[in-house]
């Protein structure tokens, strides 16, 4: 997957979670790289995860069902050059 060509993601969860995270995406051939770069924002654990381009559905389709057997506490999308993952708006 080119990196210029990818989105990101970064995924809120625990080092435990995101081995077993990585693991379910691997099996998706193409669909997203996962990257052990993580920041902390309040206290939390986000990891960036590469999306290939046209596979945002794909990606964001699985991680949906991955949250009924993994601690994923968000899903957001952000910037190649992030420090951090953008605040979502109040609703």
């Amino acid at each position: 997957m080119a990196r210029e060509n990818a989105l990101v993601y970064w995924v809120g969860t625990s080092e435990a979670e995101i081995h077993f995270i990585d693991s379910i995406l691997i099996a998706y051939d193409g669909i997203a790289c996962v990257r052990r770069e993580f920041k902390l924002e309040d206290g939390d654990s986000l990891y960036k995860v590469y999306v290939t381009a046209g596979m945002e559905k794909e990606f964001l389709d699985v991680m949906e069902r991955l949250r009924q057997r993994a601690d994923i506490r968000s899903v957001t999308k952000g910037e190649d050059n992030d420090e951090t993952p953008p605040t979502p708006p109040s609703e």
